[in-house]
C-alpha cells in the first residue's frame, strides 16, 4: 500500500511532501540506528557538511492504549496497546535553481500488542508526522492510518512505515535546526490516560 501526499505549503518554489509506504511485518525488530543527528548524514558541498534535521517522539503520544467501547478501563478492557518503538533514517540536501531542500527518509517502527478485549483481532489507529516550523499551515502535519489484524496465533504485530519528506529551506544551514515530531493521533481520553500513567 503506497500513500503519496503532497501539500500546497510553499517556501519559494519548493513544496513539502510526504510519501508513506506501509509494510506489515511480524516479529521484526530494528535496532536503534539513528542517522538523523547532529553528526549524521548530509550533503558535502565544497567540503561543507550539513547536519540532518532532528527527529523526536512526543512523550505524551509515544504510546496508545485503545479500550473497548464503554466506561471500563481495567486491563481486561484493553483492545490493543501500541508504541512507536523506534525510528531510523537519513537525509540528502539538494539545490535547484537557487532553492534548497532537504529530503528525509524515515523508517518508523510501531509495535502493537493484543489486549484481552480484542476478540475480532482488528487493529486500527493513526499516527502523525509534524513539522513544528510549519504547524498550523497546510503540509505542516500529516496523519497516517494503519489498519490491520492479529493472526489467530499472534499476540503482537510490528509495522514499519517508510515516510519520505521533502522540506524547503532558505539556506542549507537551516536543516540542522529543523525538527520532525512523531506521535499517535490520540483522543482526549487517550491523551489523559497517558498523562496519568
Amino acid at each position: 500500500m503506497v500513500r503519496l501526499i503532497d501539500s500546497d505549503l510553499n517556501r519559494g518554489n519548493c513544496i513539502i511532501s510526504f510519501k508513506c509506504v506501509v509494510k506489515r511485518i511480524s516479529r521484526f525488530f530494528v535496532a536503534a540506528s539513528i542517522c538523523l543527528s547532529a553528526s549524521a548524514c548530509g550533503l558535502v558541498e565544497k567540503h561543507q557538511r550539513y547536519s540532518c534535521p532532528e527527529v523526536f517522539i512526543l512523550n505524551d503520544a509515544q504510546k496508545l492504549t485503545r479500550f473497548q467501547p464503554g466506561f471500563g478501563r481495567d486491563d481486561s478492557d484493553i483492545r490493543f496497546e501500541a508504541e512507536i518503538s523506534d525510528f531510523r533514517g537519513e537525509c540528502d540536501y539538494n539545490q535547484d535553481q537557487g532553492e534548497w531542500t532537504v529530503g528525509v527518509d524515515l523508517l518508523v517502527q510501531i509495535s502493537v500488542d493484543r489486549g484481552p478485549a480484542n476478540r475480532s483481532g482488528d487493529i486500527s489507529f493513526e499516527y502523525f508526522v509534524l513539522l513544528p516550523d510549519f504547524e498550523g499551515k497546510p503540509g505542516g502535519k500529516k496523519i497516517f492510518a494503519i489498519d490491520g489484524a492479529f493472526t489467530e496465533d499472534s499476540e503482537r504485530r510490528v509495522y514499519q512505515d517508510n515516510v519520505q519528506l521533502l522540506v524547503p529551506l532558505k539556506t542549507p544551514s537551516e536543516g540542522a535546526g529543523t525538527e520532525i515530531v512523531l506521535g499517535f493521533q490520540l483522543t482526549r481520553d487517550e491523551l489523559k490516560f497517558n498523562r496519568a500513567r
